[in-house]
């Protein structure tokens, strides 16, 4: 008799229902980030726990300019990249050229964000603020709280410093004369916006000793009391106060944001959707101020507990700084940038 018999036909049906396992393996994508410091912190903070979470298997590529390599890949018909981290005039641009996919609203939460923050294509994770500070030797601890003040010289006389940019010094120049923040690109978009913003900037200028170009330069300044007030980024303004007699506010804060984005023709786009609603989560978002002052955009990562306490008076978009902030419209910038540069670059040399 046979130890082991041939499988009768009856056997071999049988066998053929039985469901086998099966190898699955994880969805790879591609995400573009920032290097360095930054792109360390993105990782340990959003993309890594979240693609853990998701089952995804992430590959990482950085860019010195995210721009010019999603625009290479989509114009060529070979992206390759699944999620891209841009700046918001980036993300404009972007938009504008129609080199990103819409955001899918049933994934990622809208309503998580900020009105002024919103975007159609990319979505905004975090933000810096441009701010005012000064030398705390000049003025003590009463230095001026609000842009009309930067400008008043009779009472807060001393050496100013703005950066040699027409962006974020219009709207600034806009607040120092009156106009709310939630009408400053109404004015701007307005006939005479533009030449308002230039006169205010042109009644300063006798006293701006510095016209700054790197964000190093702003915080050194300060710090070695070359100047007594600075238009300067948070993050700066942070380094100049550990560093030197330096304090400032956030008080008018002009708020930049960096985003989020699936390139147009990605291969991947409802698990890009995914990965970026799993980054964006209020916990992720609040544990990136862990590594970097940049504010969250999630409104529930200010909820108690999530960030220290130390922390918050650090955060350009916590509730008590960003209540009279501006949300620095990119598309604006986008349209009219190019006009607004020159009008700020004669108004300077003058």
């Amino acid at each position: 008799m046979l130890r082991n018999p041939l499988p009768s036909t009856l056997s071999l049906a049988l066998l053929a229902t039985v469901s086998l396992p099966t190898l699955v393996t994880a969805q790879t994508l591609t995400i573009t980030a920032a290097g360095g410091d930054y792109g360390q912190a993105l990782k340990e903070a959003m993309w890594s726990p979240a693609a853990q979470e998701l089952g995804y298997d992430i590959r990482e590529e950085s860019q010195s300019d995210s721009l010019a390599a999603l625009r290479m890949q989509v114009m060529s018909g070979t992206v390759t990249t699944d999620v891209i981290h841009l700046g918001s005039a980036e993300a404009a641009q972007a938009a504008a050229l129609d080199l990103l996919e819409p955001l899918d609203t049933s994934i990622v939460d809208m309503d998580s964000l900020p009105e002024g923050a919103r975007n159609a294509y990319c979505f905004p994770f975090d933000s810096y603020g441009t701010v005012m500070a000064w030398n705390t030797e000049t003025y003590g601890e009463n230095g001026p709280k609000t842009w009309a003040e930067f400008w008043d010289t009779k009472t807060f006389p001393g050496r100013r410093a703005l950066r040699a940019n027409a962006q974020d010094n219009l709207e600034i120049a806009l607040l120092s004369d009156g106009v709310a923040p939630t009408e400053v690109y109404e004015v701007l978009s307005s006939e005479t916006g533009l030449e308002r913003a230039i006169a205010r900037l042109e009644e300063l200028k006798p006293d701006v000793a510095i016209w700054w170009t790197s964000g190093a330069q702003s915080a050194q300044i300060l710090a070695d009391g070359e100047v007594d007030l600075v238009v300067t980024w948070n993050g700066r303004a942070a380094a100049a106060k550990e560093q030197g007699p330096a304090d400032y506010s956030f008080k008018g804060s002009i708020i930049g944001t960096d985003c989020l984005a699936v390139p147009a023709g990605a291969q991947n786009v409802e698990a890009a959707m995914k990965l970026i609603a799993g980054m964006t989560t209020a916990e992720r978002e609040a544990k990136l101020t862990d590594y970097i002052l940049y504010g969250p955009l999630n409104k529930g990562a200010y909820e108690p507990g999530l960030i220290p306490e130390d922390r918050l008076p650090l955060l350009a978009t916590a509730p008590q700084n960003a209540g009279t902030s501006v949300y620095s419209d990119a598309a604006w910038w986008v349209e009219n940038g190019e006009a607004a540069q020159i009008a700020f670059d004669e108004m300077i040399n003058r």
